[in-house]
C-alpha cells in the first residue's frame, strides 16, 4: 500500500502566513493512471511558462490546469484523507515548534489511515524529500512511532511503515497530492469550493483539528 503525502500553506506564524495548514494523504491504487494524467496535460499545448517548469504544482497553475489535473484525478483509482490545522488556535508554545506540529499532524493522519486499512503487507509512506526544511530523521521516527502507538494488533502482527523520501519533480503521485492539498486549502482559506468539488467523491475523511471530522466513513 502506497500513501503519498504533501501539504498546502505554510507552518509558520508570520504576518504573511496562511491561517490554515493542510496535509493531504493520497492513496494510489494504480500509479500509471496518475503518470498518464500529468503526461497528457503536459502534452496538451501547455503555455511556454508551464512547459519549462520542472513540475506542475497547484499554486503555480492557472484555473485551466488546476481543473484538468483535478478532473483527471477524479477519474482515477485513488482516495484521499486530509488534516487541516487552524493555526490561530494553537497554543503559543507550539507556534515556536513547527517540527513538532508538522510531525504530529502527519503522524496522527497516517495512524488513522493505518487503523482503517490494517495493511498486512507493505505500508509505504512517500513524501517530498525537501519536506520544507523539516528534519527528516525526526519526522521518520515520529511518524513510525505514532503509527505503531495508536494501532494494537488484533490477530496479525503489525507491518511498520516504510517512509520513503522522493523528489517530487520525478514523482507524479506526490504532485497529485499537492493538487489535492491545494484544493482543500483553497476551500478553507478562500471559502472557494470550486476545486474541491471536482474531487470530493474521492475524499474519505477530512480531519479538522479543532472542529472534528468533516466527513465520516
Amino acid at each position: 500500500m502506497e500513501v503519498y503525502i504533501d501539504e498546502s500553506g505554510d507552518i509558520g506564524f508570520g504576518k504573511k502566513s496562511s491561517p490554515f495548514f493542510v496535509i493531504a494523504a493520497l492513496i494510489v491504487h494504480e500509479p500509471l493512471q496518475i503518470d498518464r494524467c500529468f503526461l497528457k496535460i503536459r502534452k496538451n499545448r501547455l503555455k511556454k511558462k508551464y512547459r519549462e517548469l520542472p513540475e506542475l504544482k497547484f499554486n503555480n497553475s492557472d484555473k485551466v490546469i488546476k481543473r484538468r489535473v483535478l478532473e483527471c484525478l477524479a477519474q482515477s483509482n485513488i482516495e484521499f484523507w486530509c488534516s487541516v490545522l487552524r493555526k490561530e488556535q494553537l497554543f503559543d508554545y507550539l507556534r515556536k515548534q513547527p517540527q513538532t506540529v508538522y510531525n504530529y499532524l502527519t503522524g496522527s493522519l497516517i495512524a488513522k489511515i493505518y487503523f482503517h486499512y490494517r495493511p498486512f503487507h507493505e505500508f509505504n509512506i512517500i513524501v517530498d524529500k525537501s519536506l520544507n526544511g523539516i528534519q527528516k530523521d525526526l519526522f521518520d521516527q515520529y511518524v513510525a512511532y505514532k503509527t505503531m502507538e495508536q494501532n494494537v494488533p488484533l490477530f496479525n502482527p503489525l507491518v511498520p511503515p516504510n517512509i520513503i523520501h522522493k523528489d517530487s519533480r520525478r514523482e507524479p503521485c506526490i504532485q497529485a497530492a499537492d493538487f489535492i492539498a491545494g484544493a482543500v486549502h483553497r476551500k478553507y482559506r478562500q471559502r472557494d469550493e470550486s476545486c474541491y468539488l471536482i474531487i470530493q467523491d474521492k475524499c474519505q475523511q477530512i480531519f479538522d483539528c479543532f472542529e472534528g471530522p468533516q466527513k465520516r466513513l
